[in-house]
């Protein structure tokens, strides 16, 4: 298993190799928007008032006009945040290995009203080497006012560029660094300085530091992706190009593509294939790719639903089964498996979704899993289920012997120890659990799931809805920017996503190392992870309005203590 995660780790960051190099911009910094594009739910903050927060300040930070402070990347930092002595900060650190992106963040609290600006310089290494400016994007955090029910409130939502930000007195203003580490970097302490002025006021210096692991992180045994339905108009291959870079930069080493249709729902091969070549480019750890496959093939989207049917809610509703349809969904899939595979990719398809929980849909979802298992039995049959047991309906049964990955939005281990029971070969993937990106709540439930939870629940695959959909706003983690010609802005939780994503990786490379290790540095790192899994809990409830997903997330900081203590024990193990 060793050398396999090591081949798929190396296939996965050969599009990475060169990023970084000296004055070179880093895919992630080449992929993302700088300001989002103006939405209704991006309600006005209205923090261009003076707040009524007040902070006790040294004479040096009433003098400077401001002060400055951290919390950890997954704290929730409000505008109204009122740091105490224990927040401030006098160096901005970072812990990492070669190849990775990850966030430096600190916040200021305005004694005075004015426009703040923020810069980073180059990183000093050992031996005289560098890691140039480039490799550090500095953003500032926009707040919104987003309404999530019947309450609105203002939220830390976006990661936007900008020159100047114009920070009203009595306000929190939250920066954030993106770094990124290049695959050549040696391991050892980095050193530079983060300057913050405001206009006409003093600038202040922090150290920087980011220190380089001596390791490489390896890649774990499972798909790591988010929902994801991209344009499927030609002319938007560049920006279907630059949204699956930045979603492999956050982690993911799976991708979707939605396939073009027409009207009356056929495939022709040469509107697809370009967007396969597009998927391939993009440079996905893992050699497979995800694809649902319904709307306008096998059914259509109703807005209003059809009670006749007993539909509740807008969903899809099948068309009448024949035999003709039957014909031009396996063409359909073999073209795409043939294609697919001509790239080394392999198809992983979803007939339905959540077809449990919407009854109509069950007897389609059946056939047609039936229909591709019998001609086309090399595909790989994923679907999404929990909704359907929450509803006390027997998706054990429903589904047995009809897929290969199921895919749960809830952590029932009673039905899942059946469905393993049933089928010894059955991989069991969990979605749908960190939260809505764009709501909110904490960021730890997004970390956690993407991270120590899916690890502890040695998932197969774990995902999230939604990259971006314009009809679910609340749920977007990342948002269309301003400048058509960009990708797409990032929110805090999609960063979150990435420690989650990372996490898994470190707790991957740490069980790499100990493999066939003995002797008491080997038993310390087992106890180490047999001591951090008993803290997780593998359990979901409904969602919670602080914590913002369905899985127990622990206390911001928590999950950084965490991974510097599995860093140390890699680099004791040694190679």
């Amino acid at each position: 298993m060793r050398w396999v995660l090591a081949a798929v780790w190396l296939w996965g960051t050969v599009a990475l190799a060169a990023a970084g190099a000296s004055g070179e911009l880093p895919d992630q910094f080449s992929a993302w928007g700088s300001r989002a594009k103006a939405h209704p739910y991006l309600g006005d903050s209205g923090l261009d008032v003076a707040g009524s927060a007040r902070v006790e300040a040294s004479a040096q930070e009433k003098a400077q006009g401001f002060v400055v402070f951290s919390k950890p990347a997954t704290a929730v930092v409000g505008p109204d945040f009122i740091p105490v002595a224990a927040d401030r900060c006098t160096v901005l650190a970072a812990r990492d290995c070669p190849g990775q992106y990850g966030p430096i963040t600190f916040a200021v609290f305005a004694l005075q009203g004015g426009d703040f600006s923020v810069s980073a310089t180059d990183l000093a290494g050992p031996s005289g080497g560098k890691i140039g400016a480039e490799n550090l994007d500095v953003r500032a955090i926009r707040y919104v006012k987003v309404t999530d029910g019947a309450k609105s409130e203002v939220i830390p939502l976006l990661l936007e560029a900008f020159d100047t930000r114009q920070v009203a007195p009595n306000r929190v203003q939250q920066f954030w660094i993106t770094y990124y580490i290049p695959e050549d970097a040696p391991p050892g302490l980095y050193e530079g300085k983060v300057r913050i002025s405001t206009e006409g006021g003093e600038e202040l210096e922090l150290p920087l530091r980011l220190r380089v692991n001596a390791f490489n992180l390896a890649e774990p045994d499972l798909a790591i992706y988010i929902y994801y339905a991209p344009s499927t108009n030609p002319s938007d291959l560049d920006l279907i190009r630059k949204e699956l870079v930045d979603q492999r930069c956050h982690g993911m080493n799976v991708g979707m593509v939605t396939p073009p249709v027409t009207r009356d729902g056929d495939l022709a091969r040469d509107a697809f294939t370009p967007f396969l070549d597009v998927y391939k480019e993009a440079g996905f750890a893992r050699r497979s790719i995800h694809i649902g496959l319904w709307n306008r093939i096998t059914s259509e989207w109703l807005n209003t639903p059809d009670r006749s049917i007993g539909m509740y809610a807008p969903w899809f509703r099948y068309y009448p089964f024949s035999k003709e349809l039957d014909d031009r969904y396996v063409r359909t899939v073999r073209m795409i498996e043939r294609e697919a595979k001509a790239r080394g990719l392999e198809l992983i398809l979803a007939v339905a979704d959540e077809a449990g929980s919407h009854p109509w849909t069950t007897e389609a979802a059946q056939h047609y899993n039936d229909l591709i298992k019998t001609h086309v039995p090399a595909v790989v049959r994923e679907l999404t289920v929990g909704g359907g047991w929450a509803m006390k309906r027997p998706e054990h049964e429903l589904w047995k012997g009809r897929i290969n990955i199921w895919t749960t939005n809830r952590w029932l281990p009673d039905k899942l120890a059946i469905v393993r029971q049933d089928d010894p070969n059955a991989k069991i993937a969990i979605y749908n659990m960190a939260g809505k990106g764009s709501a909110p709540g904490g960021l730890q439930s997004t970390r956690i799931f993407y991270g120590f939870f899916n690890w502890k629940a040695r998932a197969h695959g774990v995902a999230q809805w939604v990259y971006r959909h314009p009809g679910t706003p609340a749920h977007n983690y990342v948002w269309p920017a301003a400048d058509p010609s960009e990708g797409r802005v990032p929110t805090l939780r999609w960063e979150a996503v990435r420690e989650g994503a990372k996490d898994r990786r470190y707790t991957a490379t740490l069980e790499l190392r100990l493999a066939g290790k003995e002797g008491e540095t080997a038993e310390q790192a087992r106890r180490l992870l047999e001591e951090i899994a008993a803290q997780v809990e593998l359990r979901t409830g409904d969602y919670d309005p602080i914590h913002g997903g369905r899985v127990p997330a622990h206390p911001p900081g928590t999950y950084d203590r965490w991974r510097d203590r599995i860093a140390d024990a890699i680099e004791q193990l040694g190679p």
